[in-house]
């Protein structure tokens, strides 16, 4: 996507903004921004959104093509047990849940890697997103991770195949996680986490490139701005998180405007040898309840998606 240096750029400082900014109920509750008129219309119609992303993934200092699969839908979920409720009679909240896929080859061998995010819709009343799963698989073997806020604690369970990674359980003060970018950029952009924070890189960083996972040094930015290689303008906001210590900065691109749909992001990793850059396009989208498609009669709706992996 090719952005104008002349562009309309605007940064925008939520209330979350500033030094060492932490999770805050009461900051959030103060802020009113209203939900647009269609909210319930888009998500809460019975379907998920499908999201295929050309994606490019850098691994063992050569770029892979593959699939990325973002695989958005509300669900009632019990805040306690950290479920899907699917029976009984325990008040439920309702959480955008994010299925988020990636599958590329290296060499002779794959991966697949699979993140999980559950972030309340009523953000304001439940500011901390209350679980994230991952998981990655490839040739070698398995790691397996998972975090659950608990008493005002985000409590991190990993099991890992690998001797220096092993088996760990953790916790961590409760602050921003990365993992949730994604699903809080759908429900509202404008309340990301802005200026010199505190974030928790997503699990799958901390097991591709080795690193510690708890929270880092960060500074966070929003910007708007037009894209002006068409003959029809079109806004859209950048996300920007900068990590001095691992450098390493992160771009989520959205639409401007409801539901504030993801069109790309990119990973840049500074290495002494250059650059190691993943990165993933928006391709194509579809609205179906998938669930319901699990018949080999329904394969021409997976084809419709462009995706690369098939198995058949």
């Amino acid at each position: 996507m090719k952005i104008s240096n002349i562009a309309l750029s605007i940064f925008i400082f939520s209330a979350l903004s500033g030094c060492e900014a932490q999770v805050d109920s009461n900051t959030l509750s103060s802020t009113e921004v209203k939900k647009p008129e269609n909210f319930g219309d888009y998500w809460y119609s019975g379907v998920a959104e499908i999201c295929r992303y050309d994606l490019e993934q850098s691994r063992y200092g050569e770029k892979r093509h593959g699939d990325a699969v973002l695989i958005f839908v509300t669900e009632d979920f019990l805040p306690e047990e950290q479920v899907k409720k699917e029976f009984g009679d325990k008040e439920a909240i309702s959480v955008l849940k994010l299925n988020k896929l990636k599958k590329f080859v290296t060499g002779i061998y794959d991966y697949s890697i699979m993140t999980s995010v559950f972030t309340p819709i009523d953000y304001r009343l439940h500011p901390v997103t209350l679980k994230t799963t991952f998981s990655s698989q490839d040739w070698c073997g398995q790691s397996m991770g998972q975090m659950n806020l608990r008493s005002g604690k985000l409590k991190y369970q990993t099991h890992s195949y690998f001797q220096a990674e092993g088996d760990r359980n953790f916790t961590l003060s409760a602050t921003y996680v990365e993992e949730d970018i994604w699903t809080r950029m759908r429900l509202e952009p404008q309340m990301l986490p802005l200026g010199e924070i505190d974030m928790v890189p997503s699990q799958e960083f901390a097991r591709l490139h080795h690193r510690e996972l708890k929270p880092y040094k960060a500074k966070a930015s929003l910007v708007l701005q037009v894209n002006d290689d068409r003959a029809e303008k079109r806004e859209f906001y950048i996300y920007k998180i900068d990590y001095p210590e691992l450098d390493r900065t992160l771009e989520v691109i959205c639409e401007s405007e409801f539901p504030f749909q993801i069109l790309e992001w990119k990973e840049t990793i500074s290495l002494d040898n250059g650059d190691n850059v993943t990165s993933a396009k928006l391709t194509t989208t579809l609205r179906e309840p998938y669930w319901k498609y699990n018949s080999t009669k329904n394969k021409a709706r997976r084809d419709s998606l462009g995706l690369e992996f098939d198995l058949e």
